[in-house]
């Protein structure tokens, strides 16, 4: 690594900090807290950034060094410019930040990013939590969704767009509208990414060879988490991934969306301390 990039730079009193790393030719923006071995949070959705982990980042920390950060085009990183891997991105936020080897959570959009991560880095990853999980390999239906969304609010407005989303029952639980609101709030604060196009979607250059073919090369532990509301495809795709990684354990958690973090908070936590605790 370049010298200047050889330590983080932190704000804040320890053992809670943010900062900037200066990786990969942008800057990732990232926080910290507690101690111990490290748990590092993926924020996925396409356009939910760091703060989906907020019902588990204090919780969490309690008993772990946790770090969330977000990817790069959205919330505080900086904007893709032309094309990149969010897998290497992560790569190079954990040298920045000196973490030889973690346990990496996504869900969605940020669990595709943690398999292509386990599977191009495997000796970094002491295990993997894998929520409503997605597949880099499906790229292109993951662009086309993103791309009719951008259209839908440039066409009928960007509430339209995110009452869309976030009233179908799959995505969260019809009750939970505390979350359903948090979400909105995101999805307002990253707008920009709309009329962009979406380029931390369409600059994405997944693992090659396909993730989708490369499962069973996954030997770190290994938490698959569904809600048993979400859409059906999403939860065929748990299913192939239990089916495909050795060892994996999966739960379904009863009355959850697909934003299952978010939607069960209380359970969530309760299956990754029972899932890390042991590693």
């Amino acid at each position: 690594m370049d010298s200047e990039r050889s330590q983080p730079v932190l704000i804040g009193a320890p053992p809670h900090v943010r900062g900037e790393a200066p990786v990969n030719g942008t800057r990732l923006y990232y926080e910290g807290a507690g101690t111990g071995s490290p748990v590092l949070l993926v924020s996925g959705g396409g356009t939910l950034d760091r703060r989906q982990w907020d019902d588990e980042f204090d919780v969490l920390s309690q008993r772990y060094r946790v770090i969330r950060y977000d990817i790069r085009g959205i919330g505080r990183s900086a904007r893709p410019t032309g094309e990149f891997a969010h897998h290497e991105d992560l790569r190079a936020l954990l040298e920045f930040l000196n973490i030889t080897r973690t346990v990496v959570c996504g869900v969605s959009f940020g669990a595709a990013i943690a398999i292509d991560f386990a599977l191009d880095h495997p000796n970094m990853v002491d295990g993997l939590v894998l929520a409503s999980a997605g597949l880099s390999s499906d790229k292109q239906a993951g662009v086309e969704s993103v791309q009719a969304l951008a259209a839908l609010a440039k066409n009928e407005g960007l509430e339209r767009a995110i009452g869309l989303v976030t009233g179908m029952p799959s995505f969260v639980s019809p009750g939970n509208d505390s979350a359903r609101r948090r979400i909105r709030e995101m999805y307002l604060d990253n707008q920009d990414v709309f009329p962009a196009g979406f380029p931390l979607v369409t600059l994405w250059q997944p693992t090659t060879p396909p993730a989708g073919q490369r499962l069973q090369d996954i030997k770190a532990p290994t938490l698959i988490v569904a809600g048993a509301h979400d859409n059906p495809v999403s939860i065929a795709l748990s299913d192939g991934l239990a089916s495909s990684i050795a060892g994996a354990q999966k739960a379904v958690i009863a009355g959850s969306g697909h934003m299952v973090n978010m939607d069960a908070p209380d359970e969530f936590n309760r299956l990754v301390l029972a899932f890390v605790a042991p590693l």
